[in-house]
């Protein structure tokens, strides 16, 4: 509950009932979401194998807790990194085919100045535990520049009941800002900024006194704008509609500044779940028999003995030992004292475990070749990246279905250069052959001008069309396998002759139909050495002709070179024809 003296009445231009309308909206997602908070918290204690107390919650025992579901989801963790995606933009219009080829190199550098690597992964460990990894795209006021952000999901409310984020009437981000900065920023509502931030995190709910929380409420208007309000607990702070300079929106693209990237998704919900939620069963009743296996193994370590009351030995001493004498009193026989010892396992549990263990290798796609592991002596590149790549089916799937998110991202950046880039940009990059230039760019280059003709053909007016592209994503492998596979692929090539002159024609032909990374940019490359040798031989064939030409006899009066003793006063003025190939050098 706030005081009577933060409560600050709300005088802009939006409705008031829509305020309350959207505070509704915000408790009703965060009702909805609860579940799902819930079953987070609980994938990241089984991530870090601390999750004994949930198997067995009415015992203080501890239970085993074995890796595999840490060992599973850092292997698609490291597939994931080994093809980090690069965009690749394809013009629609050949007259934008030179804005492609500078997009295509610039994207990337934006993205390395954004910290984009970072965001990728941090966001990926999210999707793979969790089954959703949310992507912001904003622009920086502050720093005049695209804002790559991985947002935790713990932090983002919207529609449960939709398939798509951007269909969700509302869309809400929490954060814990501090409180200089907002007492900074909104002077008039110093009053609100006392801390007691509650922060939900994968440990708990906690409470962080410097800092107050803000909730960013991103709606999307009838006319297709998107308008932000600002709130501290009820009171608005900011909105973008009392604001001048968003008449227009937000962003003029209209979308929420968000792209959620979903594992395995749910049917009509824009989160998925991870794999941590397909192999725990799977993991707990391998811990289960892990349990068994231990508390067998300590017994039938172990030596018991079973002694009558009345059984007269001095038990202080026979369990000491170091005492090489033991004393009785009176009589001892068997019947007094008798060792206990427990039974092994049968070979079927041991069996029974290496099957669930097995089966969970398959239900995530973990073999143990893609770990590098291998048998039968297996130890060339090709065949080790050959077994690998038979046995990376669902990592490829998954990583392909990243890619869709990855586009939208390219998309969503492009569109806020479109907005923000007015002013020209210098990009440092890097050509085809390796060398650094530096690549100008401004928003001008992503809208081609078209003129406005009368019917006289007269130029009237020019208006301005945006400029579209398609959007391919080319896997940036970094598997030492992969290289040495594509390199041994390049000397396959050499060896064939496909490299030769007379073999490019057959030679592209040849690589059109095969299949593997980087056959278009050798195409490509082919396709300019033919044009190159092409325009090579019609020059030769040009300078042929012309010395041809001027092997031709012209008359000697003509000749403006130096003297030369084979031509005389007669010759000259009688004006004979002679070679101009014997004019060779000097006298």
């Amino acid at each position: 509950m706030e005081d009577e003296k933060e409560i600050i009445p709300y005088k802009g231009k939006i409705d008031p009932d829509f305020i309350s309308k959207a505070l509704r909206m915000y408790q009703k997602y965060k009702g909805d979401k609860a579940e799902l908070h819930k079953r987070i918290v609980d994938n990241n204690k089984w991530y870090k194998s601390n999750y004994s107390h949930l198997m067995n919650p009415k015992t203080n025992e501890t239970e085993p807790a074995t890796a595999f579901i840490f060992s599973a989801i850092e292997n698609k963790y490291a597939d994931a990194i080994d093809n980090f995606p690069v965009p690749n933009l394809l013009e629609r219009e050949p007259s934008d085919t030179q804005t492609a080829k500078i997009l295509s190199k610039i994207i990337p550098v934006q993205l390395e100045m954004s910290g984009y690597k970072k965001v990728y992964k941090d966001n990926w460990r999210r999707k793979l535990k969790h089954g959703t990894a949310v992507y912001g795209a904003f622009y920086n006021e502050q720093i005049r520049d695209i804002d790559i952000r991985a947002i935790d999901i713990m932090s983002i409310y919207c529609d449960m009941h939709v398939r798509d984020v951007q269909d969700s009437q509302f869309l809400f981000i929490t954060n814990a800002v501090d409180n200089d900065v907002l007492k900074e920023n909104y002077p008039d509502f110093k009053a609100l900024f006392h801390g007691d931030a509650s922060v939900e995190s994968y440990s708990g709910i906690h409470q962080i006194d410097d800092r107050t929380e803000v909730i960013d409420c991103y709606y999307k208007k009838a006319d297709g704008t998107l308008h932000m309000i600002k709130f501290v607990g009820t009171t608005v702070i900011d909105s973008t509609e009392d604001t001048e300079g968003y008449e227009h929106g937000l962003y003029k693209h209209g979308m929420y500044p968000v792209i959620f990237d979903v594992l395995y998704a749910e049917e009509d919900c824009p989160f998925g779940f991870g794999i941590v939620d397909v192999i725990r069963n799977p993991q707990q009743y391998i811990d289960k028999l892990d349990g068994i296996m231990i508390k067998n193994a300590i017994l039938s370590g172990k030596q018991r003995y079973l002694v009558k009351e009345n059984g007269n030995i001095n038990e202080k001493e026979f369990l000491d030992y170091s005492k090489d004498i033991v004393h009785v009193t009176g009589s001892v026989d068997e019947t007094n004292i008798k060792p206990i010892q427990a039974n092994g396992l049968s070979n079927y549990v041991l069996e029974h475990r290496i099957e669930k263990i097995n089966e969970l290798k398959e239900v995530v796609g973990n073999r143990d070749f893609q770990q590098g592991g291998t048998s039968n002596g297996v130890t060339a590149a090709t065949a080790i990246t050959s077994l690998q790549q038979a046995g990376e089916k669902l990592s490829r799937a998954i990583i392909d279905d990243s890619y869709d998110a990855y586009k939208s991202l390219i998309i969503m950046i492009i569109e806020l250069m479109r907005e923000f880039y007015d002013e020209e940009r210098i990009y440092r990059i890097t050509n085809e052959i390796g060398a650094t230039q530096f690549a100008q760019f401004d928003n001008s280059m992503l809208m081609t001008p078209m003129e406005k003709r009368d019917a006289f053909g007269f130029v009237y007016d020019t208006e301005y069309k945006r400029t579209e592209f398609d959007i391919e994503v080319i896997p940036q492998r970094e598997n030492p396998f992969t290289k040495e596979s594509n390199n041994q692929t390049i000397m396959n090539l050499w060896n064939g002759g496909f490299f030769l002159p007379q073999n490019f024609d057959v030679s592209i032909i040849a690589l059109q139909s095969m299949n593997f990374d980087g056959k278009e940019k050798i195409i490509e490359q082919i396709q300019g050495l033919q044009k190159r040798n092409q325009q090579q031989m019609l020059e030769q064939q040009q300078n042929l002709m012309q010395g041809q030409t001027e092997n031709e006899l012209v008359p000697v009066g003509q000749y403006n070179g130096e003297n030369d003793e084979s031509i005389n006063e007669e010759s000259v003025s009688n004006g004979e024809l002679i070679p101009v190939g014997k004019f060779g050098g000097e006298n």
